[in-house]
């Protein structure tokens, strides 16, 4: 019988288009990340990490460049800690070889950017803003009500 492969090509077509759908529409909606996925920008917890380098000697491409100080309590205190995600291979070093589990990677893979300077993330900073807005009221708003931008 001829256009016999012709039938079951259109057979499949059609199961398809009455079945459901497994197009996401991506700007709309995200897929789920895995647990695995390695990308991003590093996510610095200030509180635990004790400052003691191993993630920026681990990392092969230097990626990392952390400052230190000691405080009055002869403790190491961390001063800087900057990411270059332009220079990162995302191999994960640096997160295994964390004695505290300090850093961990965030699950926003939209870093694109134009300029290479954008690619450079001050881990402190964004680790004190995620911790001034985290559930504490806007100093400026009246009535202890959380300011919006």
């Amino acid at each position: 019988m001829q256009g016999k492969g012709l039938l079951k090509g259109m057979g499949i077509t059609l199961k398809r288009f009455v079945g459901k759908k497994v197009t996401v529409q991506y700007p709309e909606e995200k897929l789920p990340l895995s647990p695995r996925f390695r990308g991003g920008v590093l996510d610095l917890s200030v509180e635990k990490c004790i400052a003691c380098g191993l993630c920026a000697m681990s990392c092969p491409n230097r990626a990392i460049d952390l400052g230190t100080a000691v405080g009055e309590d002869k403790k190491k205190h961390l001063t800087k800690y900057h990411y270059l995600s332009g220079r990162c291979l995302y191999c994960d070093l640096c997160i295994e070889a964390c004695p505290t589990k300090a850093i961990v990677w965030d699950k926003n893979y939209e870093n694109s950017t134009y300029w290479r300077d954008d690619l450079e993330h001050d881990c402190m900073a964004a680790a004190a803003a995620k911790r001034g807005t985290a559930g504490e009221p806007d100093a400026t708003a009246p009535d202890g009500e959380k300011g919006e931008d």
